[in-house]
């Protein structure tokens, strides 16, 4: 079985599981052995496992799962059909499914509860995290947050993925409301924690980006006493940040500013970056396969995280300098006619976008420089002062073209031209054909920068410029 899925700390028979999750074993054989779940993945089923029923799926598409095969459980609420089941699955009954799950991961979590590292903010937590574990899981054995499922909900398949021998869970921290990261704190209290930055992001959901630093706050509340937290310096929001409850020991990162974690001497290369760090009275040289200020930032949050688990320098360097960073942050593809292509679409925020404007800077060099920017998302009151914040920014990086696609991204154009960019080098497009025709058209060779948030899917207009 896959470690992406739960593996059950030690085997247990049918009878103690549905001890565990409260349920009512209504048919099969209670002897038999379960050593994983599955939360609601028809799709990766296995004979050893209890599988959890998902309401966010078509109960038709779990019954063909199931009948292509079965698994030793099924765990099902009250309402459901029966009739379709194989009769080689034991059918569990509970109140509660969620419920449940809840349950099976608290147990897991008990059996082994493992070192935790937390990292949360407004940008950057999915770079920090994978830098984090690219460090650590050269001399430990580490869990650590997959993809973007980085809320609540997803946290009891984490704690469902512990095994003996895992030693830290790196927990990536996301939020869309109040309480979640609190909530998340409240059940592993992690024992180092890091806020990358506190920046736009979500500022829509919550009400106002005042309310984006209490949300972030949740993080440093809910580490446990004596833990280790790490803030950046450079930021001006994060400096909001309350510590004036917080029983642990305080460290920041940063290079414009004095920080116990600094960075100095940035070098960018076609490949990455190479940087000074000077912490612990100590100075080192460091590089990483990814580009922007910001990710150095990234980096020296990882550095204090990985010194705090005690984790030598040189695994450390060696770490950062082979991680594997996750697609669409500023991925670098190469084009058709020479181009090279950053998707950096994953999402997008005011400071994200500004900060990608500076690494395509940097990258084109004596290249066309060209940055393709849609909408920002979840901004609420602060949307068109967020894009005409970033058309001000584009303005003073000057780029060979500035291109916007989307409602909301053409004050982007409007205000780069304000603030004095030549509107001849500036285009907006509300048709993502006639935005791809006219990047076909660009000159060979140009760097070609990709922001937007995630519902405007740049993915395929980058990949519009992979193909003859």
């Amino acid at each position: 079985m896959a470690k992406e899925e739960a593996v059950l700390t030690k085997s247990v028979t049918l009878n103690q599981c549905v001890q565990i999750i409260g349920g009512t074993l209504i048919r099969g054989d209670g002897s038999r052995i379960i050593r994983g779940a599955n939360l609601g993945k028809p799709r990766r089923l296995a004979k050893s496992q209890i599988y959890f029923y998902s309401k966010s799926r078509s109960w038709d598409k779990q019954l063909a799962g199931l009948q292509s095969t079965p698994p030793a459980a099924v765990v099902l609420h009250e309402g459901l059909s029966l009739s379709s089941i194989p009769k080689s699955i034991a059918i569990v009954r509970v109140p509660n499914v969620n419920q449940a799950i809840w349950r099976l991961a608290s147990w897991n979590w008990r059996q082994i509860r493992p070192r935790v590292a937390a990292v949360t903010g407004s940008a950057g937590k999915s770079t920090t995290t994978s830098m984090v574990t690219s460090i650590l899981k050269r001399s430990r054995r580490v869990i650590h947050t997959q993809g973007n499922l980085n809320t609540f909900t997803y946290l009891p398949s984490y704690l469902l993925r512990l095994s003996p021998g895992d030693e830290i869970l790196v927990l990536e921290m996301g939020m869309k409301s109040f309480n979640n990261i609190a909530r998340q704190c409240r059940v592993v209290r992690p024992e180092v924690g890091v806020v990358t930055n506190v920046g736009e992001a979500h500022a829509g959901h919550l009400g106002g980006v005042h309310r984006v630093v209490k949300a972030k706050q949740e993080l440093i509340d809910g580490l446990r006493p004596g833990a280790t937290l790490y803030l950046n310096a450079d930021c001006l929001r994060s400096r909001q940040l309350s510590t004036r409850r917080f029983r642990g020991s305080v460290f920041t990162f940063g290079i414009r500013n004095t920080a116990d974690i600094q960075g100095a001497n940035i070098q960018y290369r076609t490949n990455g970056m190479s940087f000074d760090v000077m912490t612990e009275g100590k100075r080192g040289r460091f590089f990483i396969p990814t580009w922007g200020d910001h990710n150095i930032l990234n980096a020296l949050a990882a550095i204090g995280i990985a010194r705090a688990l005690g984790i030598s320098f040189h695994q450390i360097r060696e770490g950062l300098a082979k991680v594997k960073l996750p697609r669409m942050r500023l991925q670098k593809i190469r084009g058709i006619h020479g181009r090279t292509l950053i998707n950096d679409a994953w999402n997008a925020n005011p400071s994200a976008m500004k900060a990608g404007l500076s690494v395509l800077r940097h990258l084109s060099s004596k290249r066309p420089g060209i940055a393709v920017l849609g909408d920002m998302m979840e901004l609420g009151g602060y949307t068109r002062a967020g894009h005409r914040d970033v058309g001000r920014f584009a303005a003073r990086m000057n780029p060979h073209q500035l291109i916007t696609y989307g409602q909301k991204a053409q004050d982007i154009g409007r205000t780069a031209i304000a603030a004095g960019m030549n509107p001849q080098r500036v285009h907006h497009f509300s048709s993502r054909g006639a935005l791809i025709r006219h990047l076909h058209s660009t000159p060979a060779g140009s760097v070609i920068y990709f922001k937007a948030s995630r519902k405007q899917k740049f993915e395929k207009i980058v990949n519009s410029l992979t193909r003859g």
